[in-house]
């Protein structure tokens, strides 16, 4: 005879304690349903109050402005213009009732026929213009004191030659002839459409909550796996917004580079800030760099810039020219003008230099009144190019056409491929700056 199976406490008492706790969650689920589907109800029958409140709201602020003008061009009161557009343009009733419709029912068949009740008021507006500047010409107001769109407004050359009682009487016409009367029905027309539509709207949803009630029950399994979908979710989620992000956030650490922009918000407003930061740092080196490199008054490479290039070139295989530049005089221009004038005309000389020569040269300020241009890929027979270029300089800097005084340049070149070298290129590029110095200065001379 087969023995019975046992049945152990444990297992019972674990899996009535899991259906318990399934129970409790199912029960806690449509309780929290029940009371939302109730608050929602509530909160749509409040937001029909809003709704119905903003349509009457624009009706009223539309009313309120035919109003105004029609009592401006019947007595000529310029209170009346004033309260008129102190409505339109600050209190902005109508604009104020769409925007408080909008955020209840936007995208919604009553939504736009409240925006076409006020785009009909609107247009309505341009009538209403036109006629307060009737009045405003027949009654000479005071240009000065015009609204800004009765300025506007243009009249026909027929109207402006009316005389001052027509002006009146059409501008009075204007505002209560058939056709403004019927645009202003047709304003009514759409807010009354527009609260018909609410009306039903909100009966719709109320229909839709009553029956979200008496299906509650029936939900209990579609909940339960709708959490069960979210978990899944959640998991999903965390391993591809937060796991994946941070494993190459340390990769990108590692390797020295910005930090890619994903993953959920925190991490992104992380990885900005520290991208934010990185980008600052590496401004900040190179402008040290820069700092470094140039010279404060002209922002040329300074003197220890040109030393390591020279130096580069000199053992490179690339030809170049090496281009010495002396400012003449320039002694007898500092004591004579001060040196704030000296300054002036050394970032003259600085940025002549930058315009004579190439994009891929390098100008060079090595000292008071010194400067040298590394010209590159260039070989003795850029001789006649140089020169023409030293011309120009020398020409431009002869015949100021600004306040300062003139000066000269003298200039010796050295090629990397001249014939009979005595020295370093650097040498004998001084080599022929000194003989131009010794025989007229204001030239430029070749080794």
């Amino acid at each position: 005879m087969r023995a019975k199976r046992k049945i152990e406490i444990r297992k019972v008492s674990c899996v009535g304690l899991w259906i318990t706790l399934l129970l409790a969650i199912a029960f806690v689920f449509l309780i929290i349903q029940g009371e939302n589907e109730f608050f929602a109800m509530n909160e749509s029958t409040e937001q029909y109050i809003q709704g119905e409140k903003a349509a009457q709201q624009l009706e009223k602020g539309a009313d309120y402005l035919t109003e105004q003008v029609r009592m401006y061009v019947m007595t000529g009161d310029t209170s009346y213009m004033d309260a008129y557009f102190v409505e339109a343009n600050q209190v902005k009733s109508r604009e104020n009732a769409l925007d408080t419709f909008k955020t209840y029912f936007d995208k919604t068949a009553s939504f736009s026929a409240l925006k076409a009740a006020l785009d009909t008021s609107l247009e309505l507006m341009t009538t209403e213009y036109y006629a307060m500047r009737l009045v405003c010409e027949a009654n000479d107001v005071l240009q000065s004191s015009w609204p800004d769109e009765i300025k506007a407004v243009e009249l026909s050359k027929e109207d402006e030659e009316l005389f001052d009682d027509e002006k009146i009487k059409k501008a009075q016409c204007l505002v209560t002839e058939k056709s403004y009367q019927e645009m202003k029905d047709l304003i009514n027309e759409e807010v009354t459409n527009c609260e018909s539509k609410l009306i039903r709207q909100t009966r719709h949803y109320q229909g839709k909550t009553m029956t979200i009630f008496s299906s509650m029950y029936s939900k209990l399994q579609i909940g339960i796996a709708v959490m069960v979908i979210l978990m899944i979710g959640s998991y999903v989620m965390i391993r591809q917004l937060i796991v994946k992000p941070l494993i190459s956030y340390d990769e990108s650490i590692k390797l020295g580079e910005v930090l890619p922009v994903i993953g959920v918000v925190e991490l992104q407003n992380l990885a900005v800030t520290y991208n934010e930061i990185y980008v600052a740092n590496k401004e900040t080196e190179k402008l040290i760099r820069h700092e470094a490199e140039h010279d404060p008054l002209t922002d040329l490479l300074n003197r220890g810039s040109f030393d390591k290039l020279i130096h580069i070139y000199e053992t490179g295989e690339s030809p170049f020219a090496l281009i010495l530049v002396d400012v003449d005089t320039f002694k007898a221009v500092n004591d004579t003008f001060g040196h704030g004038i000296g300054d002036q005309i050394l970032r003259k000389v600085a940025s002549i230099l930058k315009k004579q020569f190439r994009n891929i040269d390098y100008v060079c300020r090595i000292g008071g009144d010194e400067f040298a241009v590394i010209m590159v890929n260039s070989a003795s027979d850029k001789r006649c190019t140089i020169q023409k270029k030293i011309e120009e300089a020398n020409e431009e800097l002869s015949n100021p056409t600004d306040s300062l005084p003139a000066v000269s340049l003298s200039v010796g070149v050295a090629f990397s491929d001249r014939k009979n070298p005595k020295g370093s290129i650097s040498n004998d590029a001084d080599t022929a700056l000194y003989y131009i110095k010794e025989h007229g200065r204001h030239n430029c001379g070749f080794y």
